[in-house]
């Protein structure tokens, strides 16, 4: 399960406290050091971190009583069989291939010499005649030799996601994908998994998750810009894996995040790509013209994103910063856009099918949501189910 921040459906007043005492005492503003989190003191006020704890207990009451919607299925792909022609195994067609890039023991490094060594790589190979599938050790240049003229799909996870989590999550993410597009052309999935295990502290763990954005984007950003500029590219991403994408395409076109640039480039020229965003956890207006994501969207063809104004951790996003009281881009949307930004983006509210829940299968499981996806996956021949949609 993917989120922000969580919280247990029972709450004494004992542990209450003691969570807001940890929370006053360890929530964090963040400053780098070369691959090292340093972590200083912030300036939470009490009453901040308990309307942060209510809000979050509630929320967490409120998700384990509410039932997730399943989309009617036009094809079903199973979990074995032949659907379209195309043969399935564990829910997983045999042509797609499906890649995990992990950038979790390379830390905040953006040294594209040390990344190209430091990147882990692995395969859902196919194991058998079956075509069962295990993880197995690959590296970045046989992830860079693919056939480019394949679609190929990242999908970016949030927070308090483990390394095994993330692979779930990808294949789960896949299997929705193909609830839709059993019959589609090959395609490739990218799991870009970063560091973002859960660390002790409420307000500490989301603050020191949002300063690994940062470097992560620009890792990301390195990923992309070594692949072919012809492979045709959609960029999935839920809250902080949003804000991941945002930053990689800013950097893409020229921008920097701080001290976080790429110094060179393999390819400077490239098409744009698709993004699906779903609960952004990064700052409405960062896409803006001259803001700090402000040039995501001159590297981007079209974006969609599901918004929820009753999803928490976008209703209290603004404790992710001591500086201000930003609204969630994944509340109503992005804002502060020009009229040539605002056409190239879409966007749905899911609140009435995700209600006040953080978590990526409530965003999976939204009615009509994978034939949205593939309207925004580019392939030689697309789906006309999609097109027609």
């Amino acid at each position: 399960m993917a989120t922000i921040i969580t919280a247990g459906t029972n709450v004494t007043r004992r542990w209450l406290g003691a969570v807001l005492m940890l929370v006053a005492a360890c929530s964090t503003s963040l400053a780098f050091a070369d691959n090292a989190w340093i972590v200083e003191a912030g300036s939470p006020t009490f009453g901040e971190a308990a309307e942060y704890a209510s809000a979050m207990r509630l929320a967490s009451q409120q998700t384990a009583a509410a039932p997730l919607e399943v989309e009617a299925q036009p094809v079903s792909a199973g979990s074995g069989g032949t659907v379209g022609g195309n043969v399935f195994c564990n829910g997983i067609r045999l042509q797609d291939e499906i890649v995990l890039v992990s950038t979790r023991s390379i830390g905040n490094c953006c040294d594209p010499a040390l990344l190209r060594s430091g990147l882990r790589v692995e395969n859902y190979a196919i194991c058998n005649d079956a075509g069962a599938r295990r993880w197995q050790q690959s590296d970045f240049e046989s992830f860079l030799s693919f056939d480019q003229s394949v679609t190929t799909i990242f999908f970016v996870h949030g927070n308090q996601i483990s390394p095994s989590d993330a692979k779930h999550d990808g294949l789960t993410f896949y299997r929705r994908l193909m609830h839709y597009g059993a019959d589609a052309p090959r395609i490739r999935l990218v799991i870009f998994s970063w560091p973002s295990s859960k660390i002790g502290g409420l307000l500490r763990d989301v603050r020191v998750k949002a300063a690994r954005t940062t470097p992560a984007g620009c890792q990301l950003a390195y990923v992309l810009d070594q692949m072919a500029p012809e492979t045709p590219i959609t960029l999935y991403g839920f809250s902080f894996g949003a804000r991941i994408i945002t930053g990689s395409l800013h950097i893409l076109g020229g921008g920097h995040l701080g001290s976080c640039s790429l110094s060179e480039r393999a390819h400077p020229h490239r098409q744009p790509v698709n993004i699906v965003l779903a609960a952004a956890a990064s700052h409405a207006y960062w896409l803006g013209e001259g803001n700090y994501h402000g040039l995501a969207l001159t590297q981007v063809n079209r974006a969609f994103f599901f918004n929820n104004c009753d999803d928490p951790a976008m209703r209290y996003y603004r404790f992710v910063t001591t500086n201000g009281s930003p609204q969630a881009m994944g509340l109503r949307g992005p804002t502060c856009l020009n009229s040539a930004q605002r056409s190239q983006v879409r966007q749905r509210d899911v609140s009435r099918s995700v209600g006040s829940q953080h978590n990526l299968n409530a965003y999976l499981c939204v009615p009509g949501w994978s034939a949205q996806m593939w309207e925004y996956i580019d392939t030689a021949q697309p789906l006309a189910a999609a097109a027609a949609n």
